[in-house]
């Protein structure tokens, strides 16, 4: 039997879309997972440099650069990458940023100054906000709606396995080949999304046309840069930083009023106006600086015990499986528990680890299973921050949403990893790791923070006990309207004439023709009815129309 045109065209379409959304997850998964691997490679040189002579005369303070310098464009450029990527197509502007990044990683495996290193970090760092609002807003934009919280999942849950890669394998390439090493894998698995870009969808873009806000963009890079970099240094200059703010307060200023008069502003104003979104916005900012305040502490804790890089890689191996593990599982719960509920178990289960390691006094069976428990409340904390923002948007603005949460993701990284290497530096406890545990202390205060602001929207989101509330689709209501209104004129119709009630109680005037009523008739309820023609609907059917 020969089947249809029509039929051929469907099944065709149908295996289109599967092969597009499995590109789709597989991209979006790979951003994330690059973007993470890098981090961890970051913090892992970070701490091979800290106790070997490389770097043993460099301050942690500066040390840690290796890492801002990358968070200072990445929360720079989100924000304006991720609308420029809803405006102007999502795939082109992935493509850019991965183009960026590769870049950027063979620029800081091949040059040999400190400062060029870390100029190479910030070109990889624009290149990964390029990448991450693109990728996400992609991914969701082209997904039906019953997929995107799965999607989301996804997305998260390959960041912990982007660290787990690079932790298991990134030991022995620090040991073997030297910490410049870290950041090879990115750029192999850069060109390979790149090239895997080919088969994606364009994304779509907004209807808009004209030129971009390109001075509001720079304004609104410029102090949020300004900001890390203030954060970063605060002990190190003093009371200089606040010349710094204020800087930074009139560049934003300035870049709102840009978006207030711009036909095409860098910032979306309409997202800001969303209750939701500001209130998930704040919980990523939380989760962003306990997160890669924990992804600092791990490898310092560990290697100033004096452990090898091979064995601190193995220890931290169990975090980054509870992270990919969780995540996967958060994906599933969030239809029940709600990203709020997710948010804050995350947070506690961070917080009671901390304790837990507080309390020890080395590596112990505990401490593994406290390092264990660190990763199922990131897991729990990934997903739950990515769908309270993004979900909180409407579909044309998914890439802004994303690029404005994950810039308050690395805004509050970049905060966490300063005021963690500050505190290490300078500690405010006693006792032999009086900055490790000064460090951990801070991240339970995070989680304290994260956990009360999540328990608060929990409890103004219950609804009050008397109202119940139905949201029901207009057209279907329109469709059950007409069904009643046809059902009824049905049933009128087939109505015998006796059972019919008159449309007023008000008896009519007797017409000149009709027979008289007789009192047996009146008794037995037999009285015949003047037959009136009908003007409504129903005219034309026997009896008056009811």
């Amino acid at each position: 039997m020969r089947s249809s045109p029509a039929a051929v065209r469907g099944t065709s379409t149908a295996g289109a879309d599967r092969r597009h959304g499995v590109m789709l997850r597989l991209v979006g998964a790979g951003v994330m997972l690059t973007v993470m691997a890098d981090t961890t490679a970051t913090t892992l040189a970070v701490g091979v440099l800290r106790y070997t002579p490389a770097g043993a005369g460099m301050p942690l303070g500066d040390l840690v650069w290796l890492t801002s310098a990358a968070f200072i464009p990445i929360a720079a450029l989100l924000a304006t990458a991720g609308r420029w990527a809803d405006l102007f197509g999502r795939r082109r502007v992935l493509a850019v940023g991965l183009v960026v990044f590769v870049l950027g990683g063979i620029a800081a495996v091949a040059v040999e100054p400190w400062s060029y290193v870390l100029a190479a970090r910030a070109v990889q760092g624009a290149g990964a906000a390029a990448m991450i609002p693109a990728s996400l807003g992609l991914l969701l934009g082209e997904l039906p709606e019953s997929e995107r919280r799965g999607a989301i999942a996804l997305w998260s849950s390959a960041s912990g396995l982007g660290c787990l890669l690079m932790q298991a394998g990134g030991g022995w390439l620090a040991a073997s080949v030297g910490w410049r090493a870290l950041f090879i894998p990115d750029v192999v698995i850069g060109v390979a999304l790149l090239i895997a870009c080919a088969w994606l969808p364009s994304g779509r873009r907004g209807g808009a046309r004209g030129v971009p806000d390109v001075l509001g963009a720079w304004l609104l890079a410029a102090g949020i840069a300004i900001i890390v970099l203030a954060i970063s240094k605060a002990m190190a200059w003093g009371t200089d930083v606040l010349w710094l703010a204020l800087a930074a307060l009139a560049l934003l200023g300035g870049a709102l009023a840009q978006a207030r008069h711009h036909r095409l502003p860098a910032i979306d104003l309409a997202l800001w106006r969303r209750p939701r979104f500001v209130w998930g916005w704040l919980a990523t900012w939380g989760f962003g600086a306990l997160s890669y305040g924990l992804l600092t502490v791990q490898p310092l804790y560990l290697l100033h015990l004096g452990y090898p890089m091979l064995e601190v890689a193995m220890w931290l191996t169990p975090t980054s499986v509870a992270v990919v593990v969780s995540s996967f599982l958060a994906g599933r719960l969030i239809k029940r528990v709600g990203p709020y509920g997710l948010i804050y178990a995350g947070s506690l289960l961070c917080g009671g680890a901390c304790v837990l390691v507080l309390v020890q006094s080395g590596p112990t069976v505990w401490g593994l299973i406290a390092s264990v428990v660190v990763g199922v409340g990131v897991g729990a904390l990934a997903p739950g921050t990515s769908v309270a923002t993004t979900l909180a948007a409407s579909p044309h603005q998914y890439a802004s949403a994303v690029g404005s949460a994950t810039m308050a993701r690395m805004v509050g990284g970049a905060v966490g990893v300063a005021v963690v290497s500050v505190v290490i530096d300078h500690p405010f406890m006693t006792g032999p790791f009086a900055g490790l545990a000064g460090a951990l202390a801070l991240c339970v205060a995070i989680s304290v923070l994260i956990g009360a602001l999540a328990l608060t929207k929990i409890t103004k989101m219950r609804p009050d006990p008397g109202d119940v509330m139905v949201k029901v689709p207009r057209k279907l209501l329109l469709e059950l309207r007409m069904t009643l209104a046809t059902v009824a004129a049905e049933a009128d119709a087939l109505l015998p004439v006796e059972t019919r009630t008159p449309p007023t109680t008000t008896p009519p005037a007797p017409r000149p023709d009709a027979q008289p009523v007789s009192p047996a008739d009146t008794r037995m309820g037999r009285v015949p009815l003047p037959r009136a023609a009908g003007t409504g609907p129903l005219a034309g059917t026997r009896g008056p129309a009811n």
